[in-house]
């Protein structure tokens, strides 16, 4: 008779702590909600904004303000070839990828621009042959993009880096270099061929609305099996009680 009690203990305990960590990863995800609509807020806010020079926007060696990315900039320069690099495992309409990364020097410092994306060659490590930039000085016109965590880069093929970190973008010159990396919309000279440019900016609401709902579902579906299993318990003490 002692096990039936127990048992019940058992499932009531473990419904509450079950149940408490679907409702705790319901709050994570609508937190997460919130965070990319107030980025998604910025994000709409800036990229429909006339181009502005970008030293009337961002100066160089100051950290980008959350509130500035994806602000369209134009920016006049000579692209540095020579220090290009590759940024892996980029994918594009489910394709994987190298983001084309190139410095742009301009007479305030240098910045960092993504001319666009390749396509893998024969395997992960091998870059599709990418289109040189435009020679000689070019404006630029472009969105302002934050840098990246810095990643471990040994192993690494030559000139392919996994993140555009502030030790890669300060590491190659002295000169002042610009906190922040330029998504290229257009050059002028324009080139006659050019990487594929990056898409506009993702601002949906991404999975997590759903995911709350998912985790919330989950922990009433707990409490269901738990009084199930309740509901059977007092079925089986009461056939037992009342057996011969």
């Amino acid at each position: 008779m002692k096990a039936q009690p127990a048992r019940w203990i058992v499932v009531t305990a473990f419904a509450l702590l079950a149940s408490t960590a679907c409702i705790f990863l319901a709050r994570w995800q609508l937190n997460r909600l919130h965070g990319r609509n107030d980025a998604n807020r910025i994000i709409t806010s800036n990229y429909d904004q006339p181009a502005t020079p970008l030293t009337r926007t961002v100066r160089p060696g100051e950290p980008l303000d959350t509130r500035t990315t994806w602000r369209a900039v134009t920016a006049q320069g000579t692209y540095d070839q020579s220090d290009e690099l590759l940024v892996r495992k980029r994918s594009l309409n489910e394709s994987t990828g190298y983001w084309v990364l190139t410095p742009l020097d301009t007479s305030s410092g240098r910045i960092w621009a993504v001319r666009g994306w390749i396509r893998a060659g024969a395997d992960a490590r091998t870059p599709s042959p990418s289109p040189a930039p435009p020679a000689g000085r070019v404006s630029v016109t472009g969105y302002l993009r934050g840098l990246e965590r810095t990643t471990d880069t040994q192993g690494l093929p030559d000139r392919q880096i996994q993140t555009i970190s502030p030790s890669v973008i300060n590491g190659s010159r002295s000169t002042p270099t610009y906190q922040a990396w330029l998504q290229v919309a257009t050059e002028d000279p324009a080139p006659k061929t050019t990487p594929t440019r990056l898409p506009n900016p993702d601002v949906s609401s991404g999975p997590h609305l759903g995911y709350v709902v998912q985790w919330i579902a989950f922990a009433l579906l707990i409490w269901v099996g738990w009084w199930i299993i309740v509901r059977r318990t007092d079925t089986e003490l009461t056939e037992n009680g009342s057996s011969p």
